[in-house]
């Protein structure tokens, strides 16, 4: 006997992962066909590699790793994954104590193990309910707590990282913040604006190197999965994970459908 849970926060209009900074083509679903008009529904759709829950590869800083049309599926389908509670609130955050406390100690953790950090943060539909700020409140990694759970997935073999935050880092605080994210909503009109653009031109990469400088540490021992969801529903300590994106030829990430699998018997996971 088996116990599925869906970890995919769905994609809906304004949906807030996706939806606040210059690089995020708000999703908005637009029919292009009708029921009325043609007697039948396709809909327009506008997405970014990092809309919603997503997997984001080694290559999204280091362009000569593996891009998503590259990955072998069959590493993504019922990966032993090892559950790991970090409980963290709005603007909460994950640090080396975290780490050394909770993942490097955990008895059920195993060479290999794909890892599920389950913070609480994407319980009970909390993005519908918050709406961008589920997204800009979002508990995070320091620096240092980064850096260690790399040091422990290198150690560990472990290659997949799966979390319940919005975003790994501190939420771009140096500029992308403060410069765009913190302006009012008509201020801020989602990419492909002109403003958007304009922004995204004078985006240097050292100003990326430092907004999200919490990230690289965590995409240079493997794949991240961000912003699942539902992750409280989950009763095993030990479980496995399958992983399936959309399968764009040679993008760093995508969306992604997670799925969490439960087997009752004992060893099944």
């Amino acid at each position: 006997m088996q116990r599925v849970t869906n970890l995919t926060i769905p994609f809906y209009p304004f949906m807030p992962v996706g939806n606040v900074w210059p690089q995020d083509p708000s999703f908005r679903p637009r029919p292009v066909m009708t029921h009325a008009d043609n007697g039948m529904r396709v809909d327009w759709l506008a997405v970014h590699s990092e809309s919603g829950t997503r997997i984001m590869t080694q290559a999204t800083y280091d362009p000569k790793k593996e891009k998503i049309g590259e990955i072998d599926l069959g590493r993504l389908v019922d990966m032993p994954t090892v559950v790991i509670d970090i409980p963290k609130g709005a603007g909460e955050e994950i640090s080396t104590e975290d780490i050394d406390r909770l993942v490097a100690a955990d008895p059920d953790y195993r060479d290999g193990d794909a890892i599920l950090i389950r913070t609480g943060w994407g319980d009970d539909e909390r993005y519908r309910k918050l709406g961008d700020a589920y997204a800009t409140t979002t508990p995070h990694f320091t620096d240092a707590g980064s850096k260690r759970l790399a040091e422990v997935m290198h150690d560990r073999k472990t290659s997949v990282l799966g979390i319940d935050v919005a975003y790994i880092g501190n939420l771009a605080p140096f500029h992308m913040k403060p410069e765009w994210v913190d302006l009012p909503p008509w201020l801020r009109p989602p990419f492909p604006s002109e403003q958007a653009r304009t922004y995204m031109r004078h985006y240097t990469p050292d100003k990326g190197l430092r907004d999200w400088s919490a990230s690289r540490p965590l995409h240079g021992v493997g794949s991240v999965l961000a912003a699942l969801c539902n992750a409280g529903r989950i009763r095993n300590k030990r479980i496995l994970l399958t992983a399936l994106p959309l399968y764009i030829e040679k993008a760093p990430g995508a969306p992604i459908t997670v799925v969490a699998v439960e087997r009752d018997a004992p060893g099944c996971a």
